[in-house]
């Protein structure tokens, strides 16, 4: 494998993992965004840079993005290979870890809005719930290189984050498999939020060493960008036909405002907490849902447990709104009973 400094190697993976999944060329910003380094962007781009002129990475065209050439590809299986020298000890962690049967709570999100937006044919959005009030179960890391670590956060919902990251100082195997142990007696049942607000606070404690701090920060910034990304949507191209059946002189203008209310995610889901209030259940906005230009549109919501999820569906005013709330609902229900179940048993599985 081509010796590659350590940062570039972590873009180079990232490029290679993310076009896999996605398919689309990816940006210095999509890397900064996704992956939370904490680095700028002009640093990034000049990474970028090197890696294309080393034959790692290519435009499919000028202004695009970049994607894996066959090269970057071999790099990251070779990776994958090099992954496979595991201890003993590390083999047993992660087969107590598929043993557990953790949800990805992530992953799950996602395959509900797609699975959401299969079933009805509309647009399909669903809101993570709050993992502020997760509580922690344990986290595992893995020393991947100088100064480059594995983390995976566990709650009693599940998986809810992974992945590689820089840390600023390196640290042993040693310390790793100190500081885990540390974390994971010390922490387990603290909420999420106050883990996040811990690891920026001044602690003399004998057990927030120097380790322990850098592997909170690690975590901190690895719960930052999964608490930011609260809402996940699919389906969107399956109202074109839609509206240019029936309105076909409006139908793009009508389409363009939808896109920029569903990839403004923020405001949507702030749109959805004021509308739905404490309501349980579904809620149903027919041309009033509280987003300039969403007045053609009609919102179908539906919450469900533990910790304030919402998912539903968004089309014209002319939607099946039967078929609509029936998939909603029936959806939302097995979307619950996953995550219950999934809690019941991290539950049982950390008591001891």
């Amino acid at each position: 494998m081509k010796s590659l400094p350590e940062r570039q190697r972590l873009i180079l993976k990232e490029i290679v993992d993310r076009y896999i999944r996605l398919r689309e060329p990816v940006s210095s910003r999509m890397i900064l965004e996704d992956y939370g380094l904490t680095v700028s962007s002009a640093t990034v781009r000049n990474d970028m840079n090197d890696l294309e002129a080393h034959g790692f990475i290519e435009k499919p065209y000028s202004s695009s993005g970049r994607v894996p050439t066959t090269q970057g590809y071999r790099f990251f299986v070779e990776w994958l290979l090099d992954l496979g020298e595991l201890t003993r000890e590390e083999r047993l962690e992660i087969v107590e870890t598929y043993a557990a049967r953790c949800l990805d709570v992530g992953e799950t999100i996602r395959q509900t809005a797609f699975v959401l937006a299969d079933i009805t044919g509309y647009a399909a959005f669903a809101v993570r719930p709050e993992l502020e009030q997760a509580k922690l179960e344990r986290v595992l890391l893995h020393r991947m290189g100088e100064g480059l670590v594995f983390l995976a956060v566990i709650s009693d919902l599940g998986i809810i984050e992974h992945g590689l990251l820089p840390l600023e100082v390196d640290i042993s195997d040693e310390e790793i498999a100190r500081t885990v142990n540390t974390i994971n007696q010390t922490l387990r049942g603290s909420s999420l939020a106050s883990i996040r607000k811990l690891a920026h606070t001044e602690d003399d404690d004998e057990w927030y060493e120097r380790p322990a701090r850098q592997a909170m920060l690690v975590l901190s910034q690895l719960l930052d960008r999964r608490m930011s990304k609260r809402v996940e949507t699919d389906g969107l191209l399956n109202l074109v036909d839609d509206l240019q059946r029936m309105i076909p002189e409006q139908a793009m203008a009508r389409f363009a405002v939808l896109s920029r209310s569903l990839q403004s995610k923020m405001e949507f889901v702030a749109a959805l907490e004021r509308v739905r209030g404490e309501e349980p259940g579904v809620v149903v906005n027919i041309g009033d849902f509280p987003m300039d230009g969403m007045e053609d549109f009609s919102v179908i919501s539906c919450s469900y447990r533990p910790h304030g999820g919402v998912l539903g569906v968004v089309a014209p005013l002319w939607m099946d709104y039967g078929r609509s709330l029936s998939a909603a609902t029936y959806i939302a229900g097995r979307l619950e009973s996953l995550l219950m179940t999934s809690q019941a048993e991290q539950e049982k599985t950390g008591s001891p």
